[in-house]
C-alpha cells in the first residue's frame, strides 16, 4: 500500500500545481494578459502529461496488487491500520485540492461571463453610434 500512497502523493502534487496555475490564470484573465494565459496553458499541458504517466503507473500497480476495477474508496476501506490512515489522509488532501480547483474554475467562468457581457454591451453601444 506504500506504493499507492506514493502515487496519491504524486497526484496531489500535480493537482496542487494545477491549482496554482488556475489562480494564475484567474489573475491573467483579470489583467487581460493573453501572453501569460498562453504560458499557463503550456504549463498545464505538462501537468496533464505527468498525470497520464501516473495514471499508467496506477493501473499497473493495481493490476499487480489484484485490485484492478476497485475504486480508491474501496481500496482504502479494505486497507488496515496505518496504511488505511495514511491513504485516507492523502485521499482527503487530494480531494480537497480538486475541490479548490473546481471552485476557482467556477469563479473564473463567472468572471469571464461578466467580461463577455461588458464587451458585448460596448460593441452594441459602438454600433449605435
Amino acid at each position: 500500500m506504500d506504493s499507492l500512497y506514493q502515487l496519491l502523493k504524486e497526484y496531489t502534487e500535480i493537482y496542487k500545481m494545477l491549482l496554482e496555475l488556475e489562480y494564475d490564470k484567474y489573475e491573467a484573465v483579470i489583467k487581460d494578459d493573453v501572453i501569460t494565459l498562453d504560458n499557463i496553458v503550456s504549463q498545464e499541458e505538462v501537468c496533464y502529461l505527468q498525470m497520464k504517466g501516473i495514471e499508467h503507473k496506477r493501473e499497473r500497480l493495481l493490476n499487480s496488487l489484484d485490485l484492478s476495477g476497485k475504486t480508491l474508496k474501496e481500496i482504502i476501506d479494505a486497507a488496515e491500520n496505518e496504511s488505511k490512515i495514511n491513504l485516507q489522509e492523502q485521499f482527503e488532501e487530494l480531494n480537497n485540492t480538486i475541490k479548490d480547483i473546481v471552485k476557482i474554475q467556477k469563479e473564473k467562468e463567472n468572471l469571464l461571463n461578466i467580461i463577455n457581457k461588458e464587451n458585448f454591451n460596448k460593441i452594441n453601444n459602438i454600433k449605435k453610434i
